[in-house]
């Protein structure tokens, strides 16, 4: 019994360790949502185009090093009542999503 136990934990600890990797960041546009590896098509094609676009850089996973690379930041903005959301496109790919200011 505790051997089934102990492997039950590591098996937790080692799954919990990937869960950002699964599903990533996201954020919904009307009844849809975009996620982190969705392409810049399917991003304009579910939200439609960007209050505002800009270049800059960021931290990201580039084979798995981290990296300090020129990104798209890609602002989209509902309504005075909603947040910011600042979506990060490296390669043609959504790489990260930032909640902003209201």
């Amino acid at each position: 019994m505790l051997k089934i136990n102990f492997v039950t934990f590591l098996a937790a600890i080692l799954l919990s360790a990937y869960i950002p990797h699964i599903h990533g960041d996201s954020f919904r546009c009307g009844r849809k949502l975009v996620h982190t590896g969705d392409t810049r098509a399917e991003l304009l094609r579910v939200c439609g185009e960007p209050i505002h676009k800009d270049r800059g850089r960021a931290e990201v996973d580039v084979d798995g090093i981290r990296k300090n690379v020129s990104v798209e930041r890609w602002h989209y903005k509902k309504s005075s009542r909603t947040l910011e959301h600042i979506v990060i496109v490296y390669r043609g790919s959504v790489e990260k999503v930032i909640v902003g200011n209201r």
